[in-house]
């Protein structure tokens, strides 16, 4: 059975989230969406587009979509819309402006009934140009919104000048190194397909890892904010149930500041590589390609948070060695 592919929409109040969910809708002819989102009326996707109501949390679009409200608990809504019987190849799931996604993130990594359905396609996080200097320095959400996403659609650039937007691109890279960063008006992107990235399969995890040793040989990964990126390399062999029970406490305690951590492991008795994904305390390990005879096996583990006590973290790591 193919999985539906699942692309969740962040990004501050006014940032240009729901017109961007207008304008998938548009440009994807093709696709079969179900929307899901926080809140639903006129101010997200517009009153015009609804034909009907088949529930009290069913909305049908006049291009065939469908749109659910976000008032229950996810898995609940996602049963509710598998219910319906309505075909659709492609969700989109709109965050609210304050919120944190990663509770949403969390339930496509971890849990069997959401992953037996649906496959993480992407995180998109709408970034409003004009005003994100401030934003960033009143909203401590912003800054997990930004961190936690592989796309950045930098949008009203517009309202900007040069001297400015080279001022946010720097402040976009303090907050993640390794996103796509493309910019946009009125929250149109232009030629860039937004869709069908799948930014969470094993070898996007490869691409980040890579990404991010470029970035530290090139000494720009320093991080003079908050949100940061480390790289944790291990050449011997990591024993499988130290590394589980460290990994679960580590996540447990510092939930509030540990957003990411993606890795590929060399477990000791294991002949495939461990491909490593956590949101919040959710984690997923799943099985990748077996380890060539010749090839050097090492771990990569790379973990986003707030103000990361590195050398504690690192001690704590090679601790975890068979």
């Amino acid at each position: 059975m193919c999985k539906i592919p699942v692309t969740v929409v962040t990004g501050f109040l006014g940032a240009g989230k729901t017109s961007l969910l207008n304008h998938l809708i548009f440009d994807y002819p093709n696709k079969k969406f179900a929307i899901i989102e926080n809140e639903f009326g006129e101010e997200n996707i517009d009153s015009a587009l609804v034909k009907n109501i088949q529930s009290e949390d069913i909305f049908e679009l006049s291009n065939g979509c469908i749109c659910c409200n976000l008032n229950q608990d996810l898995i609940v809504v996602l049963q509710k819309l598998v219910e319906s019987k309505h075909p659709f190849n492609h969700l989109l799931i709109e965050t609210t402006g304050i919120a944190d996604p990663g509770a949403i993130l969390a339930c496509f990594i971890s849990d069997p009934i959401i992953k037996n359905q649906f496959e993480l396609d992407s995180v998109i996080c709408m970034v409003d140009a004009k005003n994100l200097g401030s934003d960033l320095e009143k909203e401590e959400v912003l800054s997990k919104q930004i961190a936690i996403s592989d796309l950045i659609l930098l949008n009203k650039v517009d309202l900007i000048n040069d001297t400015d937007k080279d001022s946010i691109l720097r402040l976009l890279r303090n907050q993640n190194q390794q996103a796509e960063i493309l910019e946009c008006q009125f929250s149109k992107v232009e030629n860039a397909e937004l869709l069908d990235r799948f930014s969470y399969k094993t070898e996007k995890v490869f691409q980040h890892i890579f990404g991010l040793e470029t970035n530290m040989n090139n000494k720009s990964a320093k991080n003079h904010h908050t949100i940061q990126n480390m790289l944790f390399t291990c050449n011997e062999p990591l024993d499988q149930m130290k590394i589980g029970m460290w990994l679960d406490a580590f996540l447990q305690f510092n939930q509030d500041t540990i957003y990411r951590v993606k890795g590929i492991l060399n477990l000791k008795g294991v002949q495939n590589r461990i491909v490593l994904q956590s949101v919040h305390t959710q984690i997923k390990a799943t099985i990748g390609k077996a380890w060539e005879p010749d090839e050097k096996r090492e771990s990569k583990i790379i973990i986003i948070g707030k103000s990361l006590n590195k050398k504690v973290i690192e001690k704590n790591l090679l601790e975890l060695k068979a």
